[in-house]
């Protein structure tokens, strides 16, 4: 599917008021030199915002590190580790030379440094004590002002952090389920045994008893336990987030405080944009008072001379494939012209696409659809913040490959919108809050720091290339090339001002043909490339798109490959086609249940031919040419999955470089395979030894990796995995449709040799299998590893597009896992062996939890130390031959 956005010479308006241009992304000057907080806002669309956590960036001052509360551990995640503003200071040569223009940072306010109830730390700084002072972790106020002072000598901007929705975990209710809203007193406890304070130190924040008349009567809180539905908006608006108290941000008193806490940082310290964390749980009606009311955030920016501060939300929405629900929610927190709220928010729904079509392989039609979304849904996309990686969730590149996350980050950096990248995608991080220091959680005792690295220069390069073309930062959009069925060809041409610039992807990990691009370009005309790739681990484009008549161009890309490329004014004569290919079967539009037939003719008939289905020409077979030039090609319809599902096919001729057009059908392969259906015992979820325990953490746990049944449907290109369990939740909204419970399935493929280690489960496969790839799927992953590098500590290298499908039905208590041999790259199912296992992953880690035999960590497992990491399996279940 490819639509145009509308197309004209000029780029839409700007709403920034500091007089910027296209051509100065810089920006922003000091108002009045002699004061800290006096700097102008830049144009926002110009600019590349480099996201750190402060806690694990930079370690500047050791000697705030430890305060003396127990909550101080560099190797661990849930502990403060060390980072600090001097550290982020001392390397602000490194993330300008990326090519970032402002640092967005994590919460630096005091915080709750250590929860008991959920054996965690604040390092992160969302769980505020105190809105209006630095915590003494991190610095105080003379470093904060430091901070800003040398971004802005570098004509750089700071983006702060902000938490209105909630503090810390001050108080909760022992028994959620028996909640009564009629008597808030019934279970209320205050987290007594928190540090380094048993209660907020602000007020009017401090009146958080609700045993307390005056604190009951003052409502600054919301007495509220967790959100158990976040369907209901009751509960979205007024409950608790994780036990993290929620503010009644309904309450003037609150409103106002809220004003003063975080416009105090504009003012004192010169912040020059927030990033507002949870947007969605707090109702509109605060958005247009805090934003846009008196003293309200705007207001105070403008008395500093910041005319256009930027306020953008987090609302966590994505959006199902050829869905807008995502897109309509995020874009209600902007307001209207007449009734405005947040300034920009988040673009998660986009980033939820990149995730699968860059780093999973579905159909680049879905990004076709998203992007021009993007371009109608959100009123001003060259100011909304677009990014690959954050905090909250698992890295890019734990799903993708180093080749797949370069082109991500080229896609970011070619389109509308604010680029963000997070810290350590530079340096190809694999979990979301490892530390850049020496010495700090999942680091090294050297600092990771390496301005040498491949990633760091492909970023620094494409960077560069944004900055140099305001077609990237302004301009049109125009989709000129998708893929339907699967991977492969996506394409995009920018303009500004006459100026055209083509983008186009090969996201399929096999080469591909492009042969119908219309590029919008004359025929003839001469491409000069900006930009190519991959440069990490694969094979950038060695050739330079031809174009040809009616302006459409042909390039074979290989596995991977991108280009970044624009006309340089030179147009030649098109020569002759060195072949003629006709195709007198007409299949478009047809559905097709059985084997397709093509019939045509080629001139010279000297000429060999392949037929090539959805461009992936290595999967081309050949057709045998009669001397008359005449040919009949097949296509089997085992190839196509089961159901219904879009195609194209051609004819190409290799050696001539002619390919006919592409004809688009549908298949619709009704299942003709096997059906095994194994059930499993309930109440054996308790591992190998029978005597593991669920973690105790938040009480959430319940009987979710218990396996009730497992059934193997294998038929044609498909095999599904159906898996029956006992119970399902669906607490975090992540993109699986379920959590608490992680999936690894692996698959032993006859012929093959393979492993029997099971990759960091510290454990053995059953006798008589060794595994040929290893499916790890949780709450908002799915990759598929070969046996390529992978030992016990790791998984193996990555094959994005051979992830399956995941359908998930709660109420039926089922997740589906539907596979394509063609991407497996094996011939048949017939004798495949499928062995399937239960455990959960933690979702800011992205390790599988641990086992201990103490039950000391709430997040752990309980059960022998060094013990399998499987609560429950079934034995592997043999595909018969079909």
């Amino acid at each position: 599917m490819v639509t145009a956005c509308s197309e004209t010479d000029s780029p839409p308006s700007q709403t920034s008021d500091a007089g910027d241009t296209a051509s100065d992304p810089d920006g922003g000057t000091p108002v009045d030199a002699g004061a800290t907080a006096q700097f102008s806002s830049p144009d926002w669309s110009q600019q590349i915002i480099y996201f750190l956590m402060l806690d694990r960036f930079a370690n500047g001052d050791p000697s705030n590190d430890d305060q003396g509360q127990g909550e101080y551990d560099p190797t661990s995640n849930a502990h403060f580790n060390g980072g600090d503003l001097q550290g982020v200071i001392d390397r602000l040569d490194y993330i300008q030379g990326l090519g970032a223009t402002a640092v967005w940072i994590t919460p630096p306010v005091a915080n709750q440094w250590w929860d008991p109830v959920v054996s965690f730390g604040g390092y992160h700084g969302y769980w505020a004590r105190n809105h209006k002072a630095v915590d003494e972790h991190f610095g105080d106020l003379q470093t904060y002002k430091a901070l800003a002072d040398a971004l802005h000598e570098r004509g750089m901007y700071l983006i702060q952090d902000i938490v209105p929705n909630h503090v810390g975990n001050f108080f909760y209710y022992e028994d959620e389920n028996a909640y009564d809203p009629n008597d808030v007193t019934a279970g209320f406890r205050l987290n007594q045994a928190t540090v380094p304070t048993t209660r907020p130190e602000q007020s009017p924040f401090d009146q958080n008893d609700v045993n307390n008349p005056d604190h009951r009567a003052a409502a600054i809180y919301h007495w509220t336990p967790s959100v158990r539905d976040f369907n209901i908006q009751e509960q979205e608006f007024n409950y608790q987030l994780s036990n993290l108290d929620d503010v009644n941000t309904e309450n003037p008193v609150v409103v106002e405080a809220l004003k003063d806490s975080f416009t105090y940082w504009i003012e004192e310290v010169g912040v020059d944009g927030f990033r507002v964390d949870t947007a969605k749980f707090i109702p509109h009606e605060f958005w247009r008072e805090f934003i846009h009311g008196e003293d309200g955030v705007n207001a105070v920016a403008a008395r500093t001379g910041r005319m256009d501060f930027l306020s953008f939300g987090e609302v966590f929405e994505l959006s199902a494939p050829f869905e807008r629900t995502g897109e309509i929610k995020a874009t209600s927190f902007l307001g209207t012209p007449t009734a405005p709220e947040l300034g920009a928010v988040i673009q998660f729904p986009l980033h939820g696409e990149i995730d699968e079509v860059f780093g999973l392989g579905a159909p680049t039609a879905q990004m076709t659809y998203r992007l021009n979304t993007f371009m109608t849904d959100f009123p001003n996309p060259y100011t909304t913040p677009t990014f690959i990686d954050n905090h909250d969730m698992d890295r890019f590149i734990s799903k993708g490959n180093p080749q797949a996350l370069q082109q991500a980050i080229a896609f970011l950096m070619t389109i509308p919108g604010i680029p963000m990248i997070y810290y350590g995608t530079e340096q190809l991080f694999s979990e979301a809050r490892e530390a850049m220091f020496g010495g700090g959680f999942n680091a090294p005792e050297e600092d990771r720091f390496d301005d040498q690295s491949e990633m760091y220069a492909f970023i620094r390069a494409v960077s560069d290339l944004r900055k140099a073309n305001p077609s990237f930062r302004q301009g049109t959009v125009t989709l000129i090339g998708d893929n339907a069925s699967g991977p492969g060809l996506f394409a995009y041409r920018r303009r500004v001002n006459g100026d055209d610039v083509l983008v186009v992807f090969n996201t399929a990990d096999e080469p591909i043909l492009v042969s119908d691009l219309d590029t919008g370009l004359a025929a003839g005309a001469e491409l000069e490339v900006l930009l190519s790739g991959p440069t990490i681990g694969g094979q950038a484009p060695s050739l330079i798109p031809a174009v040809r008549e009616d302006g459409r161009a042909f390039i074979e890309l290989p596995s991977r490959g991108f280009l970044v490329a624009r006309p340089n004014g030179n147009v030649e004569p098109v020569p002759p086609p060195a072949a003629t290919i006709v195709v007198t079967t007409d299949v478009s539009g047809q559905t097709f249940s059985d084997d397709i037939v093509l019939t045509g003719t080629v001139t010279p008939a000297s000429t060999s031919l392949v037929v090539v289905t959805d461009a992936l020409v290595e999967r081309g077979a050949p057709i045998a040419v009669n001397a008359d030039g005449t040919w009949t090609a097949t296509v089997s319809i085992d190839r196509f999955p089961i159901g219904r599902s879009p195609h194209t096919v051609q004819i190409y001729a290799p050696d001539a470089a002619v390919a006919s057009p592409a004809q688009a059908f549908e298949t619709d392969v009704v299942f003709d395979g096997v059906v095994v259906a194994v059930p499993d015992p309930l109440d054996d979820d308790h591992g190998p030894t029978g005597d593991y325990q669920y973690p105790a953490a938040d009480g959430t746990f319940g009987r979710e990796l218990d396996i009730e049944s497992v059934t193997v449907e294998a038929g044609g290109a498909s095999m599904r995995v159906r898996m029956l369990m006992r119970q399902m939740k669906y607490i975090w909204l992540q993109s699986n449709g379920f959590d608490h419970v992680s999936f690894t399935l692996f698959f032993d493929v006859p012929g093959q040799t393979g492993l029997t280690v099971l990759p960091q489960l510290d454990a053995t496969a059953p006798n008589d299998f060794q595994w040929n790839f290893m499916n790890v799927v949780s709450l908002d992953e799915s990759t598929m590893h070969v046996t390529t590098n992978a030992d016990a500590d790791n998984r193996g290298d990555t094959r994005p597009a051979a992830a399956p499908d995941i359908d998930t039905d709660l109420p039926r208590r089922t997740v589906t896992f539907t596979y394509d041999r063609n991407e497996l790259g094996i011939g048949s199912w017939d004798g495949v062996k499928v062995y399937v296992l239960t455990w959960d992953i933690d979702g800011i880690t992205n390790r599988y939890r641990p086992l201990a035999p103490d039950g000391s960590d709430p997040w752990a497992f309980v059960g022998p130390a060094g013990g399998p990491k499987i609560m429950d399996d079934v034995d592997p279940i043999t595909i018969p031959a079909q």
